[in-house]
């Protein structure tokens, strides 16, 4: 196992092997029951992925009009 600052939400929600607890507001110590669900890791990676490319897109098609250097 992973040695984490804390693993409290391993005691709140089991999972199966290749499955990952997964924040659903991404808040990480919200280790509420209602706020985790077991996801395939696959997914998982997907979902968090799909959404770190939107807000690279999103800083971006931003920076110009923050007076960032385009590139």
């Amino acid at each position: 196992m992973r040695d984490r600052k804390s693993d409290a939400h391993t005691k709140v929600l089991d999972v199966a092997p290749g499955e990952v607890r997964h924040h659903k507001d991404e808040d990480t110590s919200n280790n509420s029951p209602l706020n985790l669900e077991a996801k395939d890791r696959g997914d998982h990676t997907a979902d968090h992925n799909r959404t770190r490319t939107l807000g690279k897109l999103r800083k971006a098609l931003t920076m110009q009009k923050r007076g960032e250097k385009l590139y």
